[in-house]
């Protein structure tokens, strides 16, 4: 293998996470350390990042992911989402605007992590939920040194938190965000994480923190009747294969709907019908091409998808290589197209992948939607209640993502794994909304067609192309964000061609990819963490 792909890169030759805060690294490897396996791994990493991101993730957001069992071979994945309340329904919402509410108790959707946890824990963990989840109960009762960007990210959502009292009462004491360098404990976080530990998902949707969720609705005024979280447990999640195309030799992996993981698989094929290894990565006609075959990806995703247990979305047309060909053929080379579809949204996520010596592999990605979420927090249990609803649903009749009581909505999060020869030989993942799809293309790209090595992945410029599928930005005109990173050249054959052109700071252009990669020819596990997010690649 090419000296390359270590450049430099964490490399490991008995497990590795990586992660996108140090201590969640830090806890993931010491759970390999100590003996458990991947999934035991991204469970910990799941306790302390609803802790050190709170704004990101936690037990009111959602969560899927991908595991390979090395023993059996297979490769599984679950979706952790849940529906609106059995109220929300386009009458209720008749005359309130466009939209759904982005935040409030509208905007929740049935959290879909905990059954998740519970699910990964006891199919495919060895250390159980009340292990994993004491680790970061401890971080939240101890506390955490504040940083600069975790007290921007709450200055940012001033606004939101400041409507919500108890939201308000944690992360603006004395009405300000917390200042860098001071510690940040979260008693009552602390306090549920150990509940959850103990009680599992049952605590969570038929317990003490479903009662108090039940209250502060009615209070509210929300629109859940009071049978939701017990109807989300009562009726488990599906572990199911994952969906899958092929890439020059390589089988990638994703996520099903209701996740839109399938847009990557649709971009790759149209990206296999040209030499993109002939190109330069960051050229005018790579880019150019990757972002036409996003156009019409998301064009697809924004018309067609919706929840198939409701809809009977049928993916596999659009992820065929039939369709693929007849796509790309669409794209002009020299020239930018117009697609309808949404506006890109912001996006509040955090993922992290895990690999240990035994050879099982995870990519694991959870999230509150956008940042801090709903802005809702659950009184006394330090938890924050996702905002999936408001912001996935559309409320125009009979689309297939048309808000329906029952109804899961359509989804940004989405967890790739690659096998080569049908083994693992990389998972990968990063948070950011609609930039995920786009982001994981670029990366799948560099490294299977360019020979790239995760950290150099990680570090490549990244460019983003709105619209998305957001429905906050509904109308608005498309745009090509790019770091300034990206040749002048480049910048300026791409407007000719058409683009509308906006370069960002150079590490601003979104996403906070964590991928490891396998050596087949020596063995060594190679990392990589996104430096736009301040995480890490451990190994031993």
């Amino acid at each position: 293998m090419s000296e390359k792909r270590y450049a430099k890169a964490q490399v490991a030759g008995n497990g590795m996470v990586a992660a996108a805060h140090p201590l969640a690294a830090l806890a993931g490897i010491d759970a390999l350390r100590e003996g458990g396996n991947a999934m035991d791994a991204c469970l910990v990493m799941a306790s302390v990042t609803s802790v050190v991101l709170p704004h990101m993730c936690g037990l009111g957001g959602d969560a899927f992911f991908i595991y390979y069992d090395a023993a059996t071979k297979k490769v599984t994945a679950l979706n952790g989402s849940g529906a609106p309340g059995d109220n929300s329904t386009l009458e209720f919402f008749a005359g309130t605007g466009p939209i759904l509410p982005q935040d409030g108790i509208f905007s929740v959707a049935v959290p879909g992590a905990p059954l998740a946890f519970e699910m990964a824990a006891l199919h495919f963990g060895t250390f159980g939920l009340r292990k994993c989840f004491e680790v970061g109960a401890r971080v939240a009762e101890r506390g955490f040194v504040v940083s600069a960007a975790f007290s921007r990210a709450i200055e940012a959502e001033k606004a939101k938190l400041s409507k919500f009292e108890e939201s308000a009462r944690v992360f603006l004491p004395g009405g300000e965000a917390p200042k860098p360098g001071t510690l940040f404990r979260q008693v009552d976080m602390a306090h549920t994480l150990r509940a959850f530990g103990e009680g599992g998902a049952e605590y969570m949707y038929e317990g003490p923190f479903a009662e108090k969720f039940y209250e502060m609705n009615e209070e509210m005024g929300g629109t859940f009747a009071g049978g939701e979280f017990k109807h989300h447990l009562r009726n488990p999640l599906d572990f199911y294969e994952p969906i899958r195309t092929t890439y020059r030799g390589y089988t990638v992996l994703q996520t099903a709907p209701v996740s839109q993981g399938f847009i990557v698989l649709e971009e790759l094929n149209m990206l296999e019908t040209i030499d993109m290894a002939a190109l330069c990565p960051s050229g005018p006609e790579a880019i150019h091409f990757m972002v036409e075959a996003k156009k019409i990806a998301f064009a697809d995703r924004n018309a067609h998808a919706g929840d198939p247990a409701v809809t009977g979305f049928d993916v596999e047309r659009f992820i065929s290589k039939d369709y693929a060909r007849t796509a790309a053929k669409a794209i002009d080379p020299k020239k930018a197209s117009v697609y309808a579809g949404n506006g890109l949204g912001g996006g509040d996520t955090t993922s992290f992948v895990a690999w240990d010596a035994k050879g099982n592999c995870c990519s694991f990605i959870h999230s509150n939607a956008f940042a801090f979420g709903s802005g809702v927090m659950v009184p006394g249990t330090g938890v924050l209640l996702n905002n999936r609803a408001g912001r996935s649903f559309v409320l125009e009749p009979g689309h297939p993502n048309c808000l329906v009581p029952g109804k899961r909505p359509m989804h940004t999060l989405n967890c790739y794994m690659v096998l080569r020869d049908g083994l693992p030989f990389i998972v990968g993942g990063t948070p950011g909304g609609d930039g995920q799809p786009q982001w994981n293309m670029q990366m799948l790209s560099l490294m299977l067609d360019h020979g790239m090595g995760p950290q150099d992945t990680c570090d490549f410029p990244r460019w983003t192309s709105s619209p998305g599928t957001d429905v906050i930005g509904l109308g608005k005109p498309y745009e090509l964000r790019l770091e300034s990173r990206f040749p002048d050249a480049a910048l300026k054959d791409l407007q000719a061609m058409g683009h509308t052109v906006k370069t960002v700071a150079p590490w601003a252009g979104g996403g906070g990819a964590q991928i490891i990669m396998k050596d087949f020819e020596t063995g060594a596990l190679i990392g990589g963490s996104d430096r736009r997010v301040g995480g890490m690649a451990l190994g031993y």
